[in-house]
């Protein structure tokens, strides 16, 4: 039998950031997989929640407090045990606006928040630590499924001594205490390498194993280009690779070496809601009957994307029932966009170039065009840029969606409450009834009950499609052939 291989080369897009608080884009979500272990983690399948630096929680009977009892050998990459201290640190800083954090609203149900958040103060007057290992989170109002929060990475502990004492040599080489710490320091434009803790506590008990690593290193390679980075894994220069849309039927034959893992992430088409005439749910309903969306999966992906008819993937929800009502219909679209009197719309389309989209980003815009008269125009941003822009998107756009923690919450809320608007609600959706749906589904402590309310939110916005569903990903990538998982389970946020 072959010696199994100690370091994997894997291919990444540039991060936003490798910092636990602002890691809120794929790139960066991924790298902290490893870096990062939260409070709580999920297993692979089915997605149950698991205690992970914490060794268990209780959630207060009225929903508005959670307690953790910490982990005793958790251990800061450089050695430091963690304490609850640590995590009153933690969780404050990822609300300041100094951080700058695009994840911060993940923890605006908190007692304290907006005072931090506005500025008054430093310290989330929620977050108490009883002793060193007791830590209580309470919330300004009942949220039955918060234990799930506290399994995203932003959330994870951060040491203060280092975070303050050099930010800059921070933001490079941050430290946590997940199953890897970094080595070589995040360098833009070229990568970064991780090896295995060894103060790892291995008792992650989302994982069999522990959740400890199996390979000694990880070099993460930056690509600008898809392409180059696919030529590199053909030439022996990397293991692990997205496949480029264009590639994949040349991927196909690849056998084992092509993986499509499911996972649940949903690519859509965003519309600005406050900027005419996409503020009107009628027009964005005929821009989207003008989508070939099948086609487009046919084209640019040789099929292997699953048509997406709802907000909520079957990894999450079980079922791929069809609460969009959209069908491609050039004809009804244009009839519909006529009865309505809009003008023929000059504008552009966003998106960002290099990974993958330009190809069926134009074929889309074209199909609009055809079918409304419009005069639509692909407009590529470099990834840095686009992620800047789209936190006040003024037109169309690509986007994807991928859950940072196994939840109906985590779609439904970042997406379409208004107070994620400039955070992950790109598409500025601003519906009183429907934060107030959100609002209840949280409070409510009856399993079947908050389902049905998470469901009265996602009837709601698709009927009123905020953003068009496109397709689901099913995570296609190369690897090298006996290269093993470089954790239990793989990493659940794609890259996209």
């Amino acid at each position: 039998m072959p010696e199994r291989p100690s370091t994997a080369r894997v291919f990444i897009g540039e991060p936003s950031s490798i910092d636990p608080c602002n890691g809120f884009e794929h790139d960066g979500a991924l790298i902290l997989r490893f870096l990062a272990d939260p409070l709580v983690d999920f297993d692979p399948a089915p997605g149950a929640p698991h205690p992970a630096a914490a060794q268990g929680w209780e959630i207060s009977d009225d929903g508005r407090e959670i307690t953790f009892q910490l982990r005793p050998t958790v251990r800061f990459h450089h050695g430091r045990t963690v304490n609850a201290e640590d995590y009153v640190y933690s969780l404050s800083r990822l609300v300041r606006p100094e951080t700058g954090s695009k994840l911060a609203y993940h923890l605006a149900m908190v007692e304290g928040f907006q005072d931090v958040r506005e500025g008054r103060s430093d310290v989330l007057s929620g977050v108490t630590a009883l002793s060193p290992e007791g830590l209580r989170v309470r919330l300004t109002e009942p949220f039955y499924e918060v234990a799930t929060v506290f399994g995203h990475r932003a959330t994870a502990a951060v040491p203060r001594e280092l975070a303050e004492g050099d930010p800059e040599r921070f933001r490079a080489q941050p430290v946590s205490t997940g199953p890897y710490r970094v080595v070589e320091p995040w360098r833009p434009g070229v990568g970064l390498a991780l090896e295995r803790s060894e103060v790892y506590h291995g008792a992650n008990e989302a994982f069999r194993d522990g959740g400890a690593g199996h390979l000694q290193r990880i070099d993460f390679r930056i690509y600008e280009e898809l392409e180059d980075a696919y030529r590199d894994w053909h030439a022996g220069e990397l293991d692990v690779v997205k496949v480029p849309p264009s590639r994949i039927p040349d991927a196909l034959p690849l056998g084992e070496r092509f993986r499509r893992t499911p996972c649940a992430l949903m690519q859509y088409l965003g519309f600005p809601t406050g900027v005419p005439p996409f503020d009107d749910p009628q027009v964005r309903r005929a821009v989207s009957m003008a989508v070939d969306r099948q086609a487009l999966i046919d084209s640019a992906f040789s099929g292997t994307r699953p048509l997406a008819q709802r907000i909520l993937p079957p990894a999450l929800v079980g079922d791929d029932a069809d609460l969009t009502g959209v069908s491609y219909d050039p004809v009804a679209a244009r009839a519909l966009i006529d009865s309505l009197g809009v003008e023929p719309v000059v504008t552009d389309f966003a998106f960002n170039a290099g990974l993958g989209h330009d190809g069926w980003v134009t074929e889309l815009v074209k199909q609009v065009n055809a079918a409304l008269g419009w005069s639509l125009t692909p407009r590529p941003m470099a990834w840095p840029e686009f992620l800047k822009w789209v936190g006040s998107a003024d037109t169309l756009f690509r986007m994807t969606w991928a859950i940072d923690y196994p939840s109906v919450d985590n779609f439904l809320y970042p997406l379409f409450h208004s107070a994620s608007i400039g955070d992950d609600n790109f598409t500025g959706y601003n519906e009183p009834e429907v934060d107030a749906l959100i609002d209840a589904a949280r409070a409510t402590a009856d399993e079947d009950r908050r389902r049905e309310l998470y469901a009265a939110v996602e009837a709601r916005v698709c009927r009123e499609l905020p953003l068009l569903p496109l397709w689901l990903r099913s995570g296609p990538g190369a690897r090298d052939q006996g290269q093993e998982s470089v954790r239990e389970g793989g990493p659940r946020r794609a890259q996209g």
